[in-house]
């Protein structure tokens, strides 16, 4: 039971990171480090991407959310 509660926080954890690199991405004029390209620019592949890991974290974090105590 301990591993179904790592995997729903660490699965949140990620979908958070995933999400916040996604903004990260579309946003113009900043050094964008995860692109071997022309760096200030946006990069909408690079954005949904990790929007969609993002998704894929969150429907983890659903699946495996623990049950509530009072039945």
């Amino acid at each position: 039971m301990n591993n179904k509660r790592s995997l729903f926080w660490g699965a949140i954890v990620g979908a958070v990171i995933c999400l916040a690199v996604s903004i990260y991405s579309i946003i113009p004029g900043y050094d964008h480090v995860l692109v071997t390209h022309d760096s200030t620019h946006t990069h909408p592949t690079h954005a949904f991407v990790f929007f969609a890991l993002a998704v894929i974290c969150g429907l983890v974090a659903l699946v495996t959310r623990p049950k509530s105590a009072s039945k």
